[in-house]
């Protein structure tokens, strides 16, 4: 009688049991998540690639695609904006097969690494996506190492997994940034880049900030065999076409003109001179008006503490003033953009920042100017 009667409290305890875990298998079996790692494209802010996180609910049959770098071309003064650091970009959400196809066209693969999470990791961080698409949840400053479409996305990763973040072995934030242009054959950007960023972004990045690009992620996510259910890739790439110059060769080339012209008397030649002299005043003051900018008052926190400040600076638009109106005044000026260059160059060694051959190159090329105006200053005084 006492077996009889505890039968049927075992047949509930069983299917209680057993409905509880078909349950967590089905919350399982619903919910796919994976990390999309899309090539680098021809337009300048596609030159690192992108992040972008698919969700698939077999559930609801829904398959769609939460991207962290959307950004809107007609805001108000864009391009000011985006150099103050005072843009927003925003979470959108699309269908996966939109997605894949504006890749496609674009000429650009996708590799998708599928996670290996549970049920409840699963639900939490989808659940914290769509609370993220709600108003002014989606909206973010934009900072390209610190908050991005792939930090974004690395940030929820380990926020709402238990996974342990690998150790790193990157060096300084600035190699990886610096070299994606010009892998994508646009050096001149990256050369620009390399001027605009600061000593902070020499530092090295920790472990958990060291996937702050989408290679950088994607690797740091393969570092984890026991994270990946699977992978897949989507093969579109288009190649690039040809290879630029690179901007040092020109540069060599723009100084070896400029010390030929600048040595003879010859009438054309002189000509030549002033005309570089004046060209290079108004270049090197116009990018140190914007390496000012981004060091001193941009929200980019990588352009903070740059110390090329010393050798390019809006000053050289005073140095251009002088140039017509007060020569004297022009190469005391000089003076003191020469020192300070030569000052920068010896102390380099020792600073938190590091320069390329290039920008060490167009150091020479700003000690040429320099000379020119201290020439042209000893000139107007004793004739």
């Amino acid at each position: 009688m006492r077996k009889l009667c505890l039968l049927p409290l075992l047949l509930l305890f069983g299917l209680f049991t057993s409905s509880k875990l078909d349950a967590q298998d089905s919350t399982k079996a619903a919910l796919q998540i994976s990390i999309l790692t899309c090539a680098p494209g021809e337009d300048v802010y596609t030159a690192w690639g992108h992040t972008a996180i698919r969700i698939i609910d077999s559930n609801r049959q829904t398959d769609v695609v939460y991207n962290f770098g959307t950004f809107d071309f007609n805001t108000p003064n864009f391009l000011a904006q985006f150099v103050k650091g005072n843009l927003n970009y925003f979470l959108s959400v699309d269908y996966f097969q939109n997605f894949i196809l504006q890749y496609q066209y674009e000429g650009r693969s996708i590799k998708e690494q599928v996670l290996n999470l549970t049920a409840a990791e699963k639900l939490k961080w989808q659940n914290a996506l769509q609370q993220n698409l709600e108003g002014n949840n989606r909206y973010y400053l934009y900072n390209f190492i610190t908050d991005n479409c792939t930090t974004r996305v690395k940030d929820g990763l380990y926020q709402f997994t238990s996974n342990q973040v690998p150790a790193s072995d990157i060096k300084s934030f600035r190699v990886h940034v610096v070299e994606a242009p010009y892998q994508q054959g646009i050096p001149w950007i990256g050369l620009g880049i390399d001027l605009l960023l600061g000593a902070v972004s020499d530092e090295a990045p920790s472990p958990f900030q060291a996937g702050f690009l989408p290679d950088l992620l994607y690797d740091q996510i393969a570092a984890q065999p026991s994270l990946i259910a699977s992978v897949q890739s989507y093969p579109f790439n288009t190649a690039i076409s040809s290879t630029p110059t690179h901007p040092i060769y020109f540069i060599i080339g723009l100084i070896l003109v400029y010390l030929f012209v600048g040595k003879w008397n010859a009438r054309w030649s002189v000509l030549a001179a002033k005309v570089l002299d004046i060209v290079l005043l108004f270049v090197f003051g116009l990018g140190g008006l914007l390496v000012m900018y981004m060091s001193l008052f941009s929200l980019h926190t990588a352009c903070h503490e740059n110390f090329n400040i010393f050798w390019i600076h809006p000053f050289y638009w005073l140095a251009l003033i002088c140039y017509f109106v007060q020569p004297v005044w022009a190469g005391y000026l000089g003076r003191i953009f020469f020192a300070a260059t030569i000052g920068l160059i010896a102390t380099s060694y020792w600073l938190p920042q590091s320069f390329s051959s290039s920008v060490y190159i167009l150091m020479l090329l700003a000690l040429v100017l320099n000379y020119r105006l201290i020439k042209r200053g000893t000139d107007a005084k004793y004739h």
